[in-house]
């Protein structure tokens, strides 16, 4: 092989090493971020003795992400069928009835009155962020006068 070509294909065997160790890297920080994120760890031996908090390995990842997936898939099943519930309720909400409201949410839940109030601040909160057209006035106007415990 000429001089120039084997110069070529070592230029190009350091250029592709360098993207190789680029991409672990980059994968060593995904991995880290997620293992943060999703509070997956393992203990391993650190220097000196002290424990460190180890990258999490791909399995245990992606068993955590499944985990999380269906405890949203479960929980979204269960807001989806305390929507049912809440129909009525939202209307009277979105009516600025707010008094009515906190009476049919002790009703339909058989709460308090303290807890009542803290649902429909609850719920108010989370129809305004989803459906903010439904509301007449602004979300400091809606509390004007209202008085809770």
């Amino acid at each position: 092989m000429p001089e120039d070509e084997l110069e070529t294909v070592r230029r190009e065997l350091t250029r592709t090493r360098a993207e190789r160790d680029a991409l672990r890297q980059e994968l060593g920080d995904l991995r880290a971020m997620l293992r943060m994120k999703l509070g997956v760890a393992r203990p391993e031996p650190g220097r000196d003795e002290l424990t460190s908090l180890g990258v999490a390995t791909d399995a245990e990842i992606v068993d955590e992400v499944q985990r999380l997936c269906e405890e949203l898939a479960r929980l979204t099943s269960a807001e989806q069928a305390d929507d049912g519930r809440w129909s009525g309720i939202d209307d009277l909400i979105t009516q600025n009835r707010k008094i009515h409201a906190i009476q049919a949410i002790r009703t339909e839940f058989g709460t308090s009155l303290q807890l009542a109030v803290d649902l429909l601040d609850e719920r108010y909160t989370r129809l305004r962020r989803r459906h903010p057209d439904r509301f007449g006035e602004s979300a400091d106007a809606y509390w004007d006068g209202f008085r809770s415990f």
